[in-house]
């Protein structure tokens, strides 16, 4: 590829802006728009909105059907919200523009069995204007469910798999913190999470749905157990608050995967401020078995933003169509000049 691979941001928040100034800083690669919907930043700068000290001649707007009849782009990288019917119009603006899409929308990774209808008109679109859709982020995306199918590889049998991803909140940016209940009374998450305000970790679902259909496994069911709190055992504090001995320090979510009534998936996401531990963990029964554990853990918001780039010259490489992860070709790191990735 000669001329740079062209890039519009959709969505510059926390994780967005974070993409936004790892592509500024990739070869190969520009930004040549910007969308959001924040009055504070709507018609200002991308280069101020990231906090640089220069100016990047790309103005944010609030009107992407605008921005993509004005502007030559490759690809949409994607940030908005974790949950596919929310970001659905959006996608398919970027589709009917002839936009390949990558975007980190949790329920996207892998949309088929939650959303079949929604899944299967997103990918007749994109088969019909020629581009790639993508969902991946570090989880899902990878740490819970591209990870675990690779390493079944070199197995003549697989029995049952478990994932375990055990996370330091107090080191995670302050929405991360309030989102798994920092800092809350047990009343008051339990309350939280029986009006949906807490909903755990998103994404477990599609993880599992991936894993089983690489695996060709025909689940009976996947059950998403309720969040349960992780309570303080002494006082702390983090950098969103202080938290009592007896308080919400984070949460477990756990889901599980069963065929032929066994439990044959379980993953474990449990995320809570000063955890002494943390690390990813992917254990695999079968022959051989297998062990596979991540010392320290991958960091999410790292892994995410290097998931997402790392993904945009195996998005232009790919086919038309809704894809996944386990149907791209096999994830890796893009360190050289980008365009040389794209055949």
């Amino acid at each position: 590829m000669e001329n740079s691979i062209k890039v519009i941001c959709y969505g510059v928040g926390v994780i967005g802006g974070r993409i936004a100034k790892a592509v500024i800083e990739k070869k190969g690669i520009t930004i040549v728009g910007a969308v959001d919907i924040a009055k504070d930043k709507v018609g200002k700068d991308l280069g101020e909105i990231l906090g640089l000290d220069r100016k990047l001649g790309v103005t944010i707007t609030n009107d992407p059907e605008e921005l993509f009849s004005s502007v030559e782009a490759d690809i949409v990288v994607h940030c908005t919200s974790s949950y596919l019917p929310q970001v659905y119009p959006q996608i398919v603006q970027c589709v009917k523009a002839g936009l390949n899409v990558i975007s980190t929308c949790e329920e996207l990774s892998f949309p088929f069995n939650k959303y079949p209808e929604l899944a299967s008109r997103i990918d007749k679109l994109a088969v019909d204007y020629g581009v790639t859709v993508l969902g991946t982020g570090i989880n899902p995306g990878y740490l819970m469910d591209t990870l675990p199918i690779v390493l079944t590889a070199p197995c003549l049998r697989v029995d049952s798999i478990e994932v375990t991803r055990i996370i330091n909140s107090a080191r995670r940016r302050i929405p991360f913190q309030k989102k798994i209940g920092t800092g809350l009374t047990k009343e008051e998450f339990m309350e939280k999470i029986k009006s949906k305000v807490i909903t755990g970790h998103v994404g477990l679902y599609e993880s599992i749905s991936m894993i089983a259909a690489a695996l060709g496994w025909k689940l009976d069911r996947i059950e998403e157990l309720d969040p349960e709190p992780v309570i303080a055992e002494r006082d702390m504090e983090t950098s969103y608050t202080k938290i009592p001995k007896g308080y919400v320090t984070g949460l477990k979510s756990v889901a599980k995967g069963y065929m032929k009534g066994k439990e044959v998936i379980v993953l474990n996401f449990i995320a809570y401020a000063h955890a002494p531990e943390e690390y990813d963990e992917v254990i695999i029964k079968g022959e051989p078995n297998i062990h596979e554990k991540i010392i320290g853990g991958v960091h999410g918001d790292i892994g995410t933003v290097a998931m997402v780039i790392n993904s945009i010259p195996k998005v232009i490489n790919a086919e038309p169509g809704l894809l996944t992860m386990k149907d791209i070709l096999l994830p890796s790191a893009a360190v050289e000049d980008m365009r040389i990735y794209v055949a």
